[in-house]
């Protein structure tokens, strides 16, 4: 099974979208949640925060060095309330075994 494709059973109502500027300014939400960021063979990170559109933009300006490996690269994002958010975020790392893992950003 494809990322692509595991990502769309576990969260049939989210949109994929390309890791650029443009596609999070217009559809990541500044609101809390989880976000995934993948390629369409591999998981490469799950991040969880109280504003998802700053924290990808944070990933985009100041990339972990393990992502330059991988590409190219899409995301999607999931709404959380903030009492939901870690426990949500470390099932899905739990799950779906993301190839880079670095500490929660926002």
């Amino acid at each position: 099974m494809t990322a692509m494709e595991a990502w769309d059973m576990a969260f049939e109502e989210s949109g994929t979208y390309v890791f650029t500027p443009e596609a999070v300014r217009e559809d990541a939400p500044a609101a809390s949640g989880v976000y995934a960021i993948f390629t369409p063979e591999r998981w490469v990170f799950i991040g969880a925060s109280d504003d998802m559109r700053q924290a990808l933009f944070q990933h985009l300006s100041s990339p972990d060095p393990c992502f330059q490996q991988y590409g190219p690269l899409s995301f999607s994002c999931e709404l959380a309330a903030a009492s939901e958010r870690a426990e949500r975020r470390d099932a899905l790392i739990g799950e779906l075994r993301p190839v880079c893992h670095i500490s929660e950003r926002g």
